[in-house]
C-alpha cells in the first residue's frame, strides 16, 4: 500500500467520522426538539384544560346565580300575590256558657263555675241612679244591665207618669231558688211549681240578668203588675233598652213556663229589637240563628244603635270579624257572633 493510498483511507475515515458526529448531532437536536414539543403540547393542553374548567366553574356559578336570583323573585313575586294570613279568633270552651244570650231552662242549666269570674253582681238599691222600689234590701242584678234597667224604669214612669214601678224579684243563688220552689210546692202544689218555678239551677234568676218587676205604692202597698199599664208599656218598650219578655202565654209550649207579665231579661238591644220585631222568644231566636247563618252568612239587624251582623258558629277558632264584635255563648254546644257594622 502506497503512502498515498494511506492519506486516502484516513481521509475518508476521518470524513465517515465526521459525518456519524454530524448525524449523531442531529439526531440529538430532532430529539430535544420532539421533547421540547411534547412538553410544550401537554402545557398548552394543561392551560387549556384549566381553562375550560374555569370556564365550567364560572358557567356552573352563573347558573346558581341566576336560579337563586329566580328562586327570590318567585318568593318575591308569590310574596306580592298572595293573600296574607287572616287574624284568627280564638274561642274557648267557657264561651259557650257566659254572655247575654244564655239560654237557661229545663233543658239547659246555668254554669255557676263558668260565669263566677264574669257575673259581677251588684247591689240593686246601691247601683241604681235613679230611685225605684226595691222589694229586699239585699236583692242583686249583673253589673253590666243596671245602666240600661234604670233607663227603663225611668221611662216608664215618665211615660206614664208615675213611679210605682220597682223590682220585686232578681238575682237568685241556687240554695234561694231552691227555697222559693219548695215554698210553692207547698202552698200550691207540685203542678203548679213546675209550671210557675224553674227546677233549681234552671232559672234564669241565676243569670244575674233577669228580674220581675212589680207594681209598689208611696203608701207601701203592693199591686198587680200583670193587669197594671206598667205591663202593657215594658212589653211594648223593654226592647229600646235591651230586655224582652221572656214568658209570653203565645209561647208556653216552647219556654215550658207559664205567663209571666212580670219577668223580663237582658239580650242586648239589637236582638231584643229583632226579637219583638219578629215575635220570637228566645229559644226560637237561637234556633234561628243556628240553622240559618255563617259567619259567611250572618242576619243584619238595624236598630236605633245601629247595624249589626249576627250569625252562629260552633268553631272553636274563626277569621276574626272586623270592628267591634261580642260573644256569647248560647248554653249548650256554640257561640253567637255581634259584630257592629255601622
Amino acid at each position: 500500500m502506497t503512502r498515498q493510498e494511506k492519506i486516502r483511507r484516513r481521509k475518508a475515515a476521518r470524513r465517515r467520522k465526521i459525518i456519524a458526529l454530524i448525524m449523531g448531532l442531529c439526531i440529538i437536536v430532532l430529539l430535544a426538539v420532539a421533547v421540547f414539543l411534547v412538553i410544550k403540547n401537554r402545557s398548552q393542553d394543561a392551560e387549556k384544560k384549566n381553562v375550560q374548567e374555569t370556564q365550567s366553574e364560572n358557567n356552573d356559578n352563573t347558573h346558581l346565580e341566576d336560579a337563586s336570583n329566580d328562586s327570590a323573585e318567585d318568593t318575591a313575586n308569590q310574596a306580592e300575590t298572595a293573600e296574607p294570613e287572616p287574624a284568627m279568633l280564638e274561642l274557648t270552651e267557657t264561651q259557650k256558657y257566659t254572655g247575654d244570650l244564655l239560654l237557661v231552662n229545663d233543658q239547659y242549666p246555668y254554669h255557676f263555675e263558668e260565669n263566677a269570674d264574669s257575673l259581677q253582681l251588684v247591689n240593686i238599691k246601691e247601683a241604681q241612679t235613679v230611685s225605684y222600689a226595691v222589694n229586699k234590701e239585699d236583692m242583686q242584678l249583673a253589673l253590666r244591665i243596671m245602666a240600661p234597667l234604670d233607663q227603663m224604669i225611668a221611662a216608664c214612669n215618665s211615660a206614664l207618669n208615675v213611679t210605682t214601678t220597682g223590682i220585686s224579684s232578681a238575682y237568685r243563688s241556687i240554695e234561694y231558688q231552691q227555697s222559693v220552689y219548695d215554698q210553692y210546692v207547698a202552698d200550691y202544689g207540685q203542678e203548679y211549681a213546675d209550671a210557675y218555678v224553674a227546677t233549681p239551677g234552671y232559672s234564669e234568676h241565676h243569670t244575674g240578668l233577669a228580674m220581675d218587676l212589680g207594681i209598689y205604692y208611696e203608701d207601701g202597698s203592693e199591686g198587680s203588675f200583670s193587669e197594671s199599664e206598667n205591663a202593657v208599656w215594658m212589653e211594648e218598650n223593654a226592647y229600646h233598652y235591651g230586655f224582652v219578655r221572656r214568658y209570653k202565654e203565645s209561647k208556653v209550649a216552647i219556654t215550658g213556663i207559664n205567663n209571666e207579665a212580670w219577668h223580663f231579661r237582658y239580650v242586648g238591644i239589637p236582638h231584643a229589637t229583632y226579637m219583638n220585631n219578629n215575635d220570637l222568644c228566645l229559644e226560637e231566636y237561637l234556633d234561628l240563628l243556628k240553622t240559618t247563618t255563617t259567619q259567611e252568612t250572618p242576619l243584619q239587624i238595624d236598630c236605633e244603635t245601629g247595624s249589626y251582623q249576627v250569625f252562629y258558629t260552633n268553631a272553636v277558632s274563626i277569621p276574626q270579624p272586623e270592628g267591634t264584635y261580642e260573644i256569647s255563648g248560647n248554653n249548650s254546644d256554640g257561640y253567637i257572633i255581634t259584630v257592629s257594622v255601622g
